[in-house]
């Protein structure tokens, strides 16, 4: 997913799925930052001649233009997201267990029931970076997410890739500037994706299955809306705390 095939018109995002058939890519990203993370499997990242070992939401933001190669030996999924920028930052990796799981900053309790989420930030503040923040949200079985509803058009642009939803289930993503006339309200099921550039966009899993999805969330601006935070709650639901920070 590319500016030039959808939506977005700064962020491209794509996935990585690797095995023993295809246990090798190399890639480049000319003028862009790239972001990496594991959604399952095992595997290694190499830049500038460094392996890196990735496990299930481990992450890795490499430099603006630099190639890197991905292999497993196994089997191995991973999401992409790249953004242009003019700035330069170092090649970082990111430890789920050791660093984001542990943490009270970068693992976020959100919400009560029947709206409880677990936000893990994999590539945020973290992490030094221009544009691209990533990490994923898993909800309870049956609950929502992304809620109060929210947008922030004016300042970034996000995808959601659902991820780990069970069949038969599968949750129901709302993106609406009126929620009279939503621009979309579809069911979503795993492995589907969605371009968010405007519009609250709140979601649902079905009773009985959770809601989980991994999101890459770009500035519209090198160094300027790089957050969770700073969003527009839908008036009506502005009581409601986002737990977004």
């Amino acid at each position: 997913m590319t500016p030039q095939n959808s939506a977005f018109k700064h962020l491209s995002a794509g996935r990585i799925i690797l095995d023993k058939t295809t246990p090798t890519v190399t890639g480049i990203n000319e003028g862009a930052e790239t972001t990496l993370m594991c959604l399952h499997g095992q595997g290694t990242v190499t830049v500038e001649g460094k392996r890196y070992e990735l496990s299930r939401f481990d992450g890795i933001y490499i430099s603006r233009g630099l190639p890197f190669e991905v292999n497993t030996d196994d089997s191995l999924d991973i999401v992409e997201a790249s953004c242009l920028t003019e700035k330069n930052h170092p090649v970082h990796y990111v430890n789920y267990e050791k660093e984001v799981k542990l943490s009270d900053s970068l693992t976020l309790h959100v919400g009560a029931e029947p709206y409880y989420r677990d936000i893990h930030k994999v590539i945020a503040e973290n992490v030094e970076g221009s544009r691209i923040l990533m990490g994923v949200t898993m909800s309870k079985a049956g609950n929502w997410t992304s809620w109060p509803p929210h947008e922030h058009a004016a300042t970034r642009e996000e995808l959601y890739l659902f991820f780990d939803i069970p069949e038969p289930g599968f949750g129901t993503q709302f993106i609406y500037t009126d929620l009279k006339n939503p621009e979309f309200a579809m069911p979503v099921y795993q492995n589907d994706a969605v371009t968010i550039v405007e519009g609250y966009h709140p979601n649902v899993a079905s009773p009985g299955y959770p809601i989980n999805f991994c999101w890459a969330l770009c500035s519209v601006e090198d160094d300027t809306w790089r957050t969770l935070a700073g969003v527009n709650v839908q008036p009506g639901f502005e009581s409601m705390p986002t737990g977004l920070r």
